[in-house]
């Protein structure tokens, strides 16, 4: 048996085990001729026409990551993938392509010294029309702080405590304007039922005060805005409950099951219904299960624990599933007769109207549904009869013609009624790798330009609030919505995701702001706002010295995600850095570590380079961004671009160039005489037209290779023996390492 080393030169064997052979190489003045060298790693690229750029140099030499624009938002997994985007980041702006910096600072707001407020629940704003003297329409903004309004003072940046509409405890949601009145639902707080509905309040242009409704008839958890059949604005409330023309009779235990009324029942309330007993914040509900003359029979406890009323206790009519209309809700108008919206196991979450066709939708816990001005109701939307949330699609939102419906249990779908589809544009979607976004949305507000949304955090024990930006962003010719995180609030106390509230402020040239609150247990609670404009007060709400504010890249590895690469430098484009200490910060990881390494800080603009220490490499890299300032600002530090410089740094192929001579009477290593060389040869051409694995023993002795022929190498050249004309050979070929 042929031996590398022993009797030849090399052997050439099948994986297998079968066919071996041995040779013997060419030797030159009685040296055998014995080569291994590696493989060139990268082809030469071939200089294009046109523009010479990066690409064209050998990446072996220098190879580039260059990155300008972070517009599509966070979410991003690989430079391939997500040239345009960032994996996270927290406080930043990327809107502007070509941009990255600082968001501006969540600033807290407080209100006049010597205002006592009966609570902090910041739970509602409104953008309000005023008409002065001079008949000049403004606009005044209006902070609802649990059951007390107040009105932003802009000389002080203070809340100013004006006159209570009603001493209850109640709490108001975001205002809606109708026509030049403004009107804002109620919700009272602490009842049987979480967070019904209460009296409204309204506000004339003309009028200096908040006006408490007196119409029975008219209490809405949600409100908006359309049109009726005959074209002419219209305000809808939905979510209702209105107190009967009827009242207890008598002393009512925390036992007893039937129930009298101050008169017959008939006409007022019916069996099946929900009634509320009490005053306000102190209800009791209850369920009619029979219903005869007078007596109502009911199922006590169906809220809660059962209590005791005293005769005149006023009774009220809970129709979750009911919609109304009004065309003047002043204490001198009234509400239309109500719209039953499905049955009322499944209460309203919300009310919207789609633009294009004055179409009532209906958002409940069950699915959504239209009222058209035709007065015919539809589910559009029976699937979710079995995906039922009792928070499903609260905070319901139309933005630029997207219908926005949250999901209960985490998530955001896109409606649309034209066509009758969904969309989910979940941020588990668009950032899946982001899971502390997952959670509910529990606001939204949003100008022409910028959707704003207030996410819970996933954790339910995090208690934190993710204040996001999305802009609806055209790529690869396909519209989708990017976000960004500008703000983490909260955390200090038990949040409660019905009582938050978003609105976006741009009625006045000096000022343009997100307006955010939300309660916390325990937690003396005041809105914040978010500047986003660029002059008058805006312009002086600036950027903080904070170091929260970070953005972590997506992962880089040139699209050769397991080879290796050397780093060695990034150059940074930047604007502001310097005065007062702006400043960006650069860290990386290689390979996915756990943790950033620090490389070095930028503080000149426009370029700055930093260099890499030497012998830093990996297959991938990934870089963290933290722009700073040492002190309070309205100039941001900028990023423009960033330029990477490193080196591919592949592992070789071994090669090995042969040649071989092929004699009949050929003297082998250990003195033997021996070969055929038509079958050698043959056995050669079989080889090399084979893409098969093969054992290769070298002369050295060592462990055998794992080997292929290189296809195109096998060459064959003639040699004749002068004594007896016999046919030899020399062949030459190249094998390489596997």
């Amino acid at each position: 048996m042929p031996s590398a080393g022993v009797t030849h030169d090399i052997t050439i064997e099948d994986a297998g085990g079968t066919n071996r052979l041995g040779f013997m190489l060419v030797r030159q003045n009685g040296i055998r001729q014995w080569t291994s060298q590696d493989s060139q790693t990268i082809s030469p690229r071939v200089l294009s026409m046109g523009e010479v750029t990066h690409s064209e140099l050998p990446p072996e030499l220098e190879l580039i990551w260059f990155q300008e624009d972070w517009s599509l938002g966070i979410g991003g997994i690989n430079d391939r993938l997500d040239p345009k985007r960032l994996a996270f980041a927290n406080k930043i702006d990327t809107s502007v392509p070509g941009t990255l910096k600082p968001a501006r600072e969540a600033t807290l707001t407080a209100i006049k010294s010597g205002d006592t407020p009966n609570n902090y629940r910041p739970t509602g704003f409104g953008v309000i029309p005023m008409i002065t003297a001079a008949a000049v329409i403004n606009y005044d903004l209006w902070l609802f702080l649990g059951r007390d309004v107040y009105q932003w003072d802009p000389s002080d940046d203070e809340w100013d405590i004006k006159t209570e509409p009603l001493a209850a405890d109640v709490q108001y949601r975001n205002a809606v304007i109708f026509g030049t009145t403004a009107v804002a639902p109620s919700w009272y707080v602490g009842s049987d039922i979480t967070d019904c509905a209460a009296p409204y309040i309204y506000k004339a242009a003309t009028d200096t005060n908040w006006t408490s409704s007196t119409i029975t008839a008219g209490r809405f958890k949600y409100m908006t805005v359309g049109r009726n059949s005959a074209g002419n604005e219209i305000l809808w409330g939905a979510n209702h409950i209105f107190k009967t023309a009827r009242t207890v009779n008598e002393t009512f235990n925390d036992s007893d099951t039937t129930l009298t009324l101050s008169g017959t029942a008939s006409g007022h309330i019916a069996v099946n219904d929900i009634i509320l007993i009490g005053a306000l914040g102190a209800q009791e509900t209850l369920l009619v299960t029979g219903v005869s003359g007078s007596d109502l029979t009911v199922v006590r406890g169906y809220g809660s624990a059962a209590r005791a009323h005293s005769s005149g206790a006023i009774i009220s009519l809970y129709q979750p599933h009911v919609i109304k209309s009004s065309s003047d809700p002043s204490n001198t108008g009234s509400w239309s007769t109500a719209v039953e919206i499905g049955t009322d196991d499944s209460p309203i979450t919300g009310i919207v109207v789609d633009g294009d066709t004055d179409t009532i939708l209906v958002t409940k816990t069950d699915g959504i549904y239209s009222y058209t001005t035709d007065g015919q109701v539809r589910n559009l939307t029976t699937l979710f009869r079995q995906f039922g949330h009792e928070n499903n699609f609260r905070g319901a939102y139309v933005w630029n013609g997207h219908i926005l419906l949250p999901l209960g249990g985490g998530g955001l779908l896109d409606f649309n009624y034209a066509n009758a589809t969904i969309k989910d544009i979940s941020l588990s979607i668009s950032a899946p790798d982001q899971t502390a976004l997952h959670g509910q949305v529990v606001a939204m507000h949003g100008d022409p330009t910028h959707l704003f949304a207030l996410v819970r955090d996933s954790d339910p024990d995090e208690g934190y609030y993710y204040v996001m930006q999305a802009n609806e962003v055209e790529h690869e010719g396909v519209p989708a919505f990017r976000w960004q995180v500008l703000a983490k609030l909260g955390a200090d106390g038990t949040i409660y995701p019905s009582r938050a509230a978003l609105m976006v402020d741009t009625s006045r040239t000096d000022r343009r702001r997100l307006w955010i609150g939300y309660e916390e247990s325990s937690v003396s609670s005041m809105p914040y706002y978010i500047a986003f404009g660029d002059t008058g007060d805006d312009e002086d709400d600036g950027y903080t010295n904070d170091t929260d504010a970070y953005a972590d890249t997506v992962v880089w590895d040139a699209n050769l995600p397991r080879v290796s690469k050397r780093y060695e430098s990034i150059e940074l484009e930047t604007r502001n850095l310097g005065a007062g200490g702006r400043q960006i910060t650069v860290q990386y990881k290689l390979d996915n570590a756990d943790a950033w390494t620090t490389l070095d800080t930028v503080t000149e603009s426009p370029l700055q380079t930093l260099n890499f220490p030497l012998g830093t490499t990996g297959k991938t890299l990934q870089l963290r961004l933290t722009p700073a300032l040492t002190s309070v600002g309205t100039t941001a530090p900028e990023l423009r671009s960033f330029r990477l410089k490193a080196q591919l740094r592949p592992d070789a192929t071994k090669l090995y160039p042969i040649t071989v001579y092929l004699a009949g009477h050929q003297m082998t290593l250990n003195g033997s005489i021996s070969g055929n060389p038509k079958a050698d040869i043959k056995q050669l051409r079989a080889w090399d037209a084979a893409p098969a694995d093969l054992v290769f023993g070298t002369p050295d002795e060592q462990d055998p290779k794992s080997v292929i022929f290189m296809p195109g190498s096998l060459k064959e050249q003639e040699a004749h023996n002068d004594r007896n004309r016999a046919t030899e050979y020399y062949v030459t070929f190249t094998l390489a390492e596997v």
